[in-house]
């Protein structure tokens, strides 16, 4: 499936700049993030960041296809547990957005469409020190993306954006009251609120 992710992606970036109403830009903005269930339900958000380059075709007045590559850090903050002080999870991908999108006016754009995640590195930090627990989380994910961009004046825009992560992130081994393992499972999703700005480079 990776493989197969891959060539569309290299299709995508090579055949947009074919069309005649194609833009090149660049983003960043601010990561609201949270990982759902992992180790507590009690898991607060974290700030991180996005960073990368966008493209964008535009079919007709009013249907773009925005693909993105970018790098972002998402997960969490945790509290303590009896084990542990609480810290926090951070989550590093190279994040590949496409979306489509529908012009409500020259202004205004809704954004909506998947999300794959590849894992770049996992670190959790506690008890003053950094752990590098990458061997333990899935090496891809995938979200569904819903938001808004509003151009402000020559190229230049904000962005505001909702990531809805599905795949189970992190192995773990569960355990009764005495310390026995009673099983192993999967658990824990991604959730992103993302604020930024992105500029475009037109090409006519």
């Amino acid at each position: 499936m990776k493989k197969t992710l891959l060539s569309f992606l290299i299709i995508i970036f090579s055949v947009t700049p074919v069309f005649s109403q194609f833009s090149f830009g660049i983003k960043a903005g601010l990561n609201v993030a949270n990982a759902k269930s992992i180790n507590s339900d009690n898991n607060k958000a974290r700030l991180g960041f996005n960073g990368g380059v966008l493209s964008e075709v535009e079919f007709g007045k009013k249907i773009i296809l925005r693909p993105e590559l970018l790098y972002s850090v998402k997960g969490c903050k945790f509290p303590a547990t009896a084990v542990n002080t609480g810290g926090t999870l951070s989550l590093n991908y190279f994040s590949v957005p496409i979306l489509g999108g529908y012009h409500l006016n020259n202004d205004f754009t809704f954004l909506l469409g998947p999300e794959f995640n590849f894992l770049t590195k996992a670190n959790s930090k506690f008890d003053n020190s950094d752990h590098d627990v990458s061997s333990n989380f899935r090496k891809f994910d995938i979200a569904i993306d819903l938001g808004a961009a509003y151009n402000l004046k020559s190229g230049l825009g904000v962005e505001l954006r909702y990531s809805y992560g599905f795949k189970d992130l992190v192995d773990v081994i569960y355990t009764d009251q005495m310390g026995n393992v009673t099983g192993k499972g999967k658990e824990g999703s991604n959730r992103v609120v993302q604020i930024g700005l992105f500029y475009k480079f037109h090409k006519k």
